[in-house]
């Protein structure tokens, strides 16, 4: 999103509800839930579960074991889901350890290549599982949650509870569309990029931290967007203040190279402070293949910090795998 769509975002976060328009039923407002209201949707998921259920259709762990009991499905590739989850932890953790761009690239494409994989084997384990008792609750949930949040424009429901069951399913599935196109633009991406940007940090600095002085009510009040918000507010601010320098431009306004400049500048300082500590000053054997824009990225501006990056690959047959960087970074 551009920041002019972003700037309309967040005045509908604001304000606790969006309006759009449907070709149907008009000008439609949408609430946006707080913990209340996801507490009277937990009390109706379980309604629907169970009556799934008690009419015999199966759920999620029983399908999974009757597909494996008919050799449709095997637990080695529930095993490989969890291995590939448990790859991708400790990616994201070394990704927070390394310091230099193109080592941080690199654990970038493992993370992208190894997502492909996960994301390729649960789908298709839920093609093969099909409809559940889960997917029956999820469904009535996802029409319980558009009745509830859907409002006219003075805040009152917009539909009768029988009027409501009454609609057609085109009529539902319309509704549903719209407050789920709606919906794409409260994704953590947009929010977090919102939390970066200059209309939103203007703001967020003044509130010391305080969420009611923010929104002007109570913390349980509060939308799960406007919590989620105000969260990544603190969390990129805090980020700032703990670094020692401030980021380069071209990366401030961007969360994702945000988090990494900040890691990488952290971990590179640690690095050099260890080697400081072992009587080695200047780290000139830890910041391995640092390039001259690593060294600007990281404030390090001295060519001392930098040894022969393709010295260490040609001791390791040409290339570094993802077990030597971790080495070469001192990740235990």
């Amino acid at each position: 999103m551009d920041q002019a769509d972003l700037k309309v975002t967040f005045s509908e976060i604001l304000r606790g509800f969006s309006l759009i328009e449907s070709p149907t039923f008009k000008t439609v407002r949408i609430k946006h839930f707080n913990n209340f209201d996801s507490a009277e949707l937990d009390i109706k998921n379980r309604f629907f579960f169970e009556k799934a259920k008690s009419q015999g259709l199966p759920t999620r762990k029983e399908k999974i074991d009757f597909l494996i009991e008919n050799d449709t499905w095997t637990e080695e590739k529930n095993v490989e889901i969890l291995r590939i989850k448990t790859t991708l932890s400790g990616l994201e953790t070394t990704k927070k350890k390394v310091f230099l761009q193109a080592h941080i690239d690199q654990v970038n494409a493992e993370i992208v290549e190894n997502t492909k994989k996960l994301v390729q084997l649960e789908a298709t384990r839920e093609e093969l599982i099909g409809f559940t008792s889960e997917a029956y609750a999820a469904r009535r949930i996802n029409e319980h949650y558009i009745y509830n949040a859907l409002q006219n424009e003075e805040g009152e429901r917009f539909f009768s509870y029988d009027d409501f069951q009454d609609l057609e399913e085109r009529r539902i599935g319309e509704l549903i569309g719209l407050y789920n196109k709606n919906a794409e633009k409260f994704q953590s991406r947009n929010l977090k990029h919102m939390s970066v940007s200059p209309f939103y940090t203007n703001l967020f600095y003044l509130c010391e931290d305080n969420a009611h002085v923010f929104y002007g009510k109570a913390l349980v009040q509060l939308s799960f967007y406007q919590v989620e918000l105000f969260g990544y507010g603190k969390y990129y601010k805090n980020m700032i203040q703990n670094s020692e320098k401030a980021p380069p431009d071209e990366i401030a306004s961007d969360p994702e190279r945000l988090v990494e400049w900040f890691e990488s500048t952290k971990s590179a300082r640690e690095v050099l402070d260890k080697s400081d500590n072992e009587g080695k000053p200047g780290a000139a054997t830890s910041l391995v293949g640092a390039t001259k824009q690593d060294l600007k990225r990281l404030g390090l501006d001295n060519p001392q910090n930098t040894i022969n990056l393709a010295k260490k690959a040609a001791e390791k047959g040409g290339k570094l795998s993802m077990e030597d960087l971790v080495k070469l970074h001192g990740i235990s």
